[in-house]
């Protein structure tokens, strides 16, 4: 009997042997499974960690590239000419909203007149390119014009000024420097801005007398005394005058010579051209009266 348990037990004890290396083995063999993918994952990332550092960065936004060649602005080309046609030369005087007289004309009914001017193709000239045309023979666009207003009121600052500006247009402004109050004339500050931006500030003598009532030295007074204030405020020469109610004389024009002056101007009806002194030149009044119609007409009819 004791022989019978002893094999019984022997069985027994292989049997549990066996089913242990079994389920060791299975164990084993999941563990090593376990292992080996988790090995290749690791090194799967690695390696496309890898490639990534690898890689040059891509630099480039996903935005939709426009390709096609940029636009340019087109710069029409104008026309120059240095025949000897004559230049338009229009004086103005008050700008101010109540036209209490034909000097006194309204911003609105200025800006439509500057504005037609700009429409039709006139470029607006510096004094020192028409000095340069007339005296120097220099070219100039085929439509030029320059624009002008004499006295020199506070209102030039105020209301013209800005419509100039606006428009991008060049005009000379002649001065009386007797009284440059910033209320009725302009003020030296006004008149330092307009200079700066590149409104050409010229003279209309000191009191606006009338110089063919004067003798040579006092007319060569005013002209005198007129230049050097606005170039003290100005730090610019100072080298046309328009005189007091385009009233003038032989010895106006020797003075306006000797003051330093290279042109100068009356209100006389015609164009600015070499055939003239430079000391009397034309201009075209423009009055405050005047409709549209009358003024394209006399902007397109007036001769040399």
């Amino acid at each position: 009997m004791l022989n019978n348990i002893n094999k019984l037990f022997t069985k027994k004890s292989f049997l549990i042997t066996l089913i242990c290396i079994l389920i060791c083995s299975f164990g084993a063999y999941l563990i090593y499974n376990k292992v080996t993918s988790n090995s290749t994952i690791k090194d799967k990332i690695q390696n496309e960690n890898s490639q990534t550092l690898d890689k040059p960065k891509d630099t480039t936004n996903n935005t939709v590239e426009d390709k096609s060649s940029p636009k340019e602005e087109v710069v029409k080309e104008i026309p120059m000419i240095n025949e000897n046609i004559g230049v338009p030369v229009l004086y103005y005087h008050s700008v101010k909203e109540t036209e209490d007289n034909e000097v006194t004309i309204s911003p609105q009914k200025l800006r439509n007149e500057l504005r037609y001017i700009k429409d039709s193709g006139y470029t607006t000239l510096t004094m020192a390119e028409l000095q340069n045309h007339l005296l120097n023979n220099t070219a100039i666009p085929e439509k030029s014009i320059v624009i002008t207003f004499d006295d020199g009121y506070m209102n030039n600052y105020t209301n013209a000024f800005s419509i100039l500006k606006d428009l991008d247009m060049k005009a000379t402004i002649f001065c009386i420097t007797f009284k440059l109050d910033g209320q009725y004339y302009l003020s030296e500050s006004a008149i330092k801005n307009m200079s700066d931006y590149g409104i050409d500030i010229e003279s209309h003598t000191a009191g606006h007398p009338d110089l063919t009532k004067m003798t040579y030295e006092q007319q060569l007074s005013e002209f005198v005394e007129s230049k050097e204030a606005l170039e003290s405020i100005t730090d610019k020469p100072v080298t046309a005058v328009a005189y007091p109610y385009g009233n003038y004389n032989d010895d106006s024009i020797r003075a306006a010579k000797d003051a330093g002056f290279a042109l100068a101007f009356t209100t006389h009806l015609g164009l600015a051209d070499r055939n003239d002194n430079p000391f009397s030149l034309d201009r075209i009044y423009i009055s405050s009266s005047y409709d549209m119609d009358t003024f394209k007409n006399l902007l397109a009819n007036t001769k040399k």
